[in-house]
């Protein structure tokens, strides 16, 4: 019997060791990892939706391009070749290759007709094929060697390595890393990365979803043997931490063709598998993994759905730096990516005549939904239309919140560049409360809202609909011997009401005359100004005859309006 629990024990526990493995390492299904084939250099796209990869099934034995899409959330769609205009074995170099976010532009590098050794090349996706590539020219390409290309998730930027030597097959040195940012006016002259980066022979670097976080390989800065990966994340326009280790990842051999997609759990990679190489997901240590980010795709057009080429603004609001400044072109698309744990003040200004859009996104935490298609309508100015502006005040309080900063410049913009448009600013509260206690730190307003009296001479108490108003009806006109008592009530309420009117009553001598007057189809209301002369003892006279309800709100429309 103990031999037996024994031996169940250890089935358990292998049965445990077996499962951890399996959330480590996913291989990738059947259709792509296919007996007898060798597969390398996997580069995913950003969306996690494109895969591209090596193949040595091919008829001369050359390791050739093949490219697949997702099926559903856990299959591909078969592999299938990149056309022969990009697909150049003897010409391209090996693995050193990349793809937008969205998977629709591919790089690659190739000694094909150029400016002078490997070149890197661009060609964008047409249906289920791919267009005749494109070099991408001075100053990117140089006389010298380009290679190993990563395109930043919002293309702004793209990073490459130069070497002194490159060969189809693999195999580069004397290599360092660069980026160049792309404008209307095409790609700037490229940048060298600082010296904690640039040791010797950095190479293949990719640029993670987050903009932040390079991964690159290298054989001058120790490790476990051949290229091994490192780790940098961005800490300025060009500055760099000084790289780490992936020690999860690295092995004897070369370690440099890896790819991670913007959710940043796994890593793909090619593995030797029990017959062949195959590609496979490697769970990414926490501590390694990237910023979960948001990717927003946009359009922008006019009334009428045509395309706008209207001017898009982007502010990371906790850092107050402007993240993208730029007109979106001719076919009024853009896609920009915003990382986790900040919020985000994004803009579109279609000129004059256009009214702005505008909105704020706060993405401590994203969560699943970590993508969003957004169609900008941008709508003409119109007489007597209202616009909502997303602006929003401190609690309890008259003043902005921080996040409304860059919507109250743009206002004031839109402003100076229509000066013969006429606005209405009117400010609206949407969660107005009041309770006769202060049940709630924002009820910081009072008025008095109700009276309940015990005397004869008080028919009825009313409110307008003007707010702090009150209305006093009589039931007499002979009321000298009340007249004490009714000095008392408009003085009382004087303090806290912003008007008070009594009908069919005549004041004592002291209190001042109308200041003005409403007619009634019985009779007329009289409206008496503050009475703050009154003695302090005809007030505290009054609190005795009759009993008032303050009541606590929190409308502060008006003054956040001025």
């Amino acid at each position: 019997m103990r031999l037996n629990l024994l031996l169940s024990s250890l089935i358990l526990v292998l049965a445990l060791q077996m499962s951890y493995a399996q959330t480590k390492l996913k291989t990738l299904p059947a259709n792509i990892n296919r007996p007898s084939i060798n597969l390398y250099a996997p580069y995913i796209s950003g969306d996690g939706k494109t895969l591209i990869y090596l193949s040595d099934y091919t008829d001369d034995g050359h390791h050739a391009m093949n490219w697949t899409t997702k099926k559903t959330v856990s299959t591909w769609n078969d592999g299938q070749l990149v056309n022969r205009l990009i697909n150049r074995p003897t010409l391209n170099f090996r693995g050193g290759y990349c793809l937008s976010f969205d998977g629709d532009v591919m790089m690659f590098s190739s000694l094909k007709s150029g400016l002078g050794g490997f070149d890197i090349w661009s060609s964008k996706r047409r249906g289920n094929d791919w267009e005749a590539p494109k070099n991408l020219g001075l100053p990117v390409n140089s006389k010298s060697n380009e290679g190993s290309p990563s395109l930043s998730p919002d293309g702004e930027y793209l990073f490459f390595m130069r070497c002194e030597k490159m060969k189809t097959y693999g195999g580069a040195s004397d290599c360092k890393l660069y980026y160049s940012k792309q404008s209307y006016r095409g790609w700037s002259e490229p940048v060298e990365l600082p010296a904690n980066i640039n040791t010797g022979n950095s190479q293949t670097p990719r640029l993670l979803a987050d903009g932040e976080t390079l991964i690159f390989s290298s054989d001058k800065m120790g490790g476990k043997g051949g290229l091994d990966l490192f780790m940098s994340k961005r800490t300025g326009e060009n500055t760099w931490s000084d790289p780490v280790p992936f020690e999860f990842a690295n092995t004897p051999e070369d370690d440099n063709f890896v790819s991670i997609p913007a959710k940043g759990r796994y890593m793909y990679r090619s593995i030797q598998g029990p017959r062949d190489h195959e590609l496979v997901e490697v769970l990414i240590p926490e501590e390694f993994q990237p910023k979960s980010v948001m990717r927003i795709q946009g359009k922008i057009t006019d009334e009428n759905g045509e395309p706008l080429n209207a001017g898009l603004t982007i502010f990371n609001i906790d850092s107050r730096d402007r993240l993208w400044n730029e007109s979106v072109g001719n076919k009024g698309e853009f896609a920009v990516v915003l990382n986790e744990g900040g919020s985000y003040d994004l803009s579109v200004d279609g000129g004059e005549g256009y009214m702005y859009y505008s909105k704020v996104y706060d993405l401590n935490e994203i969560g699943a939904r970590d993508k969003q298609k957004l169609t900008i309508k941008l709508e003409p100015l119109t007489a007597n239309k209202s616009y909502i502006l997303p602006i929003t005040f401190k609690p309890a309080g008259v003043e902005t919140e921080d996040i409304s900063i860059y919507e109250l410049r743009r206002l004031g913009d839109f402003l100076r560049k229509q000066p013969n448009l006429k606005v209405e600013i009117g400010v609206y509260q949407m969660n107005y409360m009041e309770d006769s206690v202060k049940s709630d730190s924002d009820l910081t307003e009072t008025r008095i809202d109700t009276i309940y009296y015990d005397e004869p001479y008080v028919e009825r108490v009313l409110l307008t609909d003007q707010q702090d108003s009150l209305f006093i009806e009589l039931k007499s006109q002979s009321l000298e011997q009340y007249d004490f008592i009714i000095d008392s009530m408009v003085y009382s309420y004087s303090l806290s009401a912003d008007s008070l009117a009594i009908r069919e009553v005549q004041l004592p001598s002291q209190a001042s005359q109308p200041a003005d007057s409403i007619s009634s189809d019985s009779s007329e209301w009289v409206i008496y100004p503050p009475l703050s002369y009154l003695e302090s003892k005809i007030y505290r006279y009054a609190l005795t005859k009759y009993k008032l309800v303050t009541v606590y709100h929190n409308d502060r429309t008006t003054a956040q309006a001025k």
